[in-house]
């Protein structure tokens, strides 16, 4: 629990929000949250490939509701098993997820200079 708490703090908590609001040419009250903004941020900037990686937040965010922040239950339950968190062994669990994070900062990396054009001010 505590590993996923960091790790969505690394890769959520941590994103530049108000920048990317800065860049949005959309109402930023229209979007809820930090990665529906990112998303449209992706989109913005002309991005492709992006889906998997906003899906991987989203359930990463959702493992960190269900499973840190609150008690386990049905939710955590269903978002261990799109994980595939389902058979106990945390520890390739949390490397698989590990893999999958790594693979979105790279995914960052490749796309920063369509990130950081003109009009991509986040």
């Amino acid at each position: 629990d505590m590993l996923i708490l960091s790790l969505v703090k690394a890769l959520l908590d941590s994103l530049n929000e108000k920048q990317i609001v800065a860049s949005l040419t959309v109402k930023s009250d229209d979007l809820k949250g930090s990665i529906s903004k990112l998303e449209k941020w992706f989109e913005i900037c002309g991005v492709a490939d992006y889906a998997d990686h906003i899906k991987f937040l989203r359930d990463l965010q959702e493992l960190r509701s269900c499973g840190t922040g609150h008690r386990k239950g049905k939710g955590y339950d269903k978002i261990a098993k799109e994980l595939n968190i389902t058979d106990g062994d945390f520890k390739r669990s949390f490397k698989d997820i590990l893999i999958q994070s790594i693979a979105f900062l790279d995914f960052l990396a490749l796309n920063a200079d369509a990130l950081s054009a003109p009009g991509a001010k986040a």
